[in-house]
């Protein structure tokens, strides 16, 4: 395990503080020795504390980097009960995991798919920005990085006002399955508002890293695009930059945001770094 892929102790107190947070403490063997509010009881395995079918999707969290997060049941009182979302970060030299659980609010898998955009099927604005505060605790200080891509869907304005808010919606969830088929397992894209998506990608090396990944998506969205009104070529303008750990979830997405605009000032689909490279 590499010194930049883990937590240090100090964020680990830190995190184990954040309102609203479950935190437990999971040594190499995946056996839980401590939890912020009890609900998961010391010396009892990964096993024991979530729902049978459950179990190996938080065992695939226990990676030698930041993973998750997975909806899964904590198990109360020997049965599958309330849905959470885990996140896992490795804890350093002692070769165990913090686990993050945050509640998922509702009982019901059906509500708790319910939380994702209706018309893309992938997470909304509130989950995703929970996700990004979550990692700028949690980022290393150096090698991996984790980088942020907003992304505006160039004209979709104009496709609603020509053709139907059905054919436009249709164009955002086409733009948003191609934008989800060219990342990598563990990446992520949400959707921000009407016309703006927002990615995370894990595990970049460097900005020059994550803006080639960008760029690979803009190429993937600019394929025509099928509808029973004709044939829409539908472009993206793509704003990416890293994040740092301790800094703010606005001045994250502020500086997306800000290489996004001059993507579209400089004449719409192609990628902006902040900092520019």
């Amino acid at each position: 395990m590499e010194p930049s892929d883990v937590i240090a102790a100090d964020d680990l107190a830190r995190l184990s503080a954040q309102a609203g947070d479950v935190h437990v403490t999971v040594n190499e063997d995946g056996i839980c020795l401590w939890s912020s509010d009890e609900s998961i009881r010391s010396g009892i395995t990964l096993a024991d504390a979530f729902a049978p079918t459950d179990t190996a999707a938080v065992a695939g969290l226990l990676t030698t980097r930041p993973a998750g997060p997975v909806l899964v049941r904590v198990r109360e009182d020997g049965v599958a009960g309330r849905w959470v979302s885990v996140a896992a970060v490795p804890t350093g030299s002692s070769g165990g995991w913090l686990l993050q659980m945050r509640g998922a609010h509702q009982l019901d898998p059906t509500a708790v798919g319910a939380t994702t955009d209706a018309v893309t099927e992938v997470i909304e604005r509130e989950q995703v920005l929970n996700e990004v505060a979550w990692l700028l605790a949690a980022t290393p200080r150096t090698g991996r990085e984790i980088a942020v891509v907003a992304c505006d869907l160039d004209d979709l304005e104009f496709v609603n006002e020509e053709y139907g808010r059905d054919a436009g919606d249709e164009v955002l969830r086409i733009v948003t399955g191609r934008i989800s088929d060219a990342l990598r397992s563990g990446d992520l894209v949400a959707r921000l508002e009407d016309d703006q998506l927002l990615v995370v990608l894990r595990g970049v090396h460097h900005l020059r890293g994550a803006i080639r990944v960008a760029n690979k998506i803009r190429v993937a969205v600019e394929d025509p695009i099928t509808l029973p009104v004709g044939e829409i070529v539908q472009t993206i303008s793509v704003g990416v930059t890293l994040i740092s750990r301790g800094e703010s979830v606005d001045s994250v997405l502020e500086r997306a945001e800000g290489a996004m605009s001059m993507a579209k000032d400089a004449g719409r689909n192609i990628v902006m770094s902040s900092p520019p490279i």
